[in-house]
């Protein structure tokens, strides 16, 4: 199988990249333009090079893989130069979907990466919601993931605006205790700050084994799946 690995020099794409050539998958990474000369995997033999906007590129790339890992994302470093959560957060999965549907080929597992709590309405969580929906309404195999706050320290993650990603202080405490409290253990559970490695071993289970799909995983799921 060949995973087209959208937002692969993200802390998340730069981890699982590695791991799914580990695993015995093969990994097309896409990277973007702007990033190419400042990140290793812009130099990778297998790389796409490209912005998702240029159809004919992503097509050509999308032909050779049975599965697409969507772990694009807002970087606020790119709010300067005029991205929104628009831009950021929904149109790349609406272009990957539709380049996935148009290249017939059998049906495509879609993982997107998404945010707990993305629901109906404006804002960053607004617009995850949106792009859930663009593959909820597809007619591809899909898997929706929302993990908990994501922790790259000590991690295999290379992103490329060259920042750890880490729970703010006292958090993972505080959803420890939470946890010893009664009946809370399964809520703590989904809240607790997750690893990037270990969400990455959940993604690659999920490619391995097809699924689960037309599901919504949260935390509690994802850490199972990563045993």
């Amino acid at each position: 199988m060949r995973v087209l690995v959208a937002g692969a020099t993200g802390a998340v794409g730069s981890a699982l990249v590695p791991l799914l050539r580990e695993s015995g998958l093969e990994a097309t990474p896409h990277v973007r333009p702007q990033t190419a000369q400042q990140h290793p995997l812009g130099k990778d033999p297998e790389a796409l090079v490209c912005d998702l906007a240029d159809s004919a590129a992503l097509d050509r790339a999308m032909v050779g893989c049975e599965a697409i890992a969507c772990l694009v994302g807002t970087m606020r470093n790119r709010f300067r130069a005029g991205d929104t959560y628009e831009t950021s957060d929904y149109l790349p999965v609406v272009r990957l979907v539709e380049s996935a549907r148009r290249v017939a080929r059998g049906p495509r597992h879609f993982v997107l990466l998404s945010s707990l709590g993305a629901r109906s309405g404006s804002g960053y969580l607004g617009w995850k919601w949106f792009a859930e929906e663009a593959v909820r309404h597809s007619p591809l195999p899909w898997t929706i993931l929302r993990p908990s706050v994501l922790d790259s320290r000590g991690s295999r993650a290379i992103p490329s605006h060259g920042k750890e990603r880490r729970p703010p202080p006292l958090v993972g405490g505080l959803i420890s205790v939470i946890g010893w409290l009664p009946g809370l253990r399964q809520y703590a559970d989904e809240l607790r700050p997750m690893s990037v490695d270990v969400l990455c071993r959940a993604i690659v289970r999920i490619l391995r084994e097809h699924g689960p799909t037309g599901e919504v995983l949260t935390g509690r799921s994802l850490w199972q799946l990563a045993r």
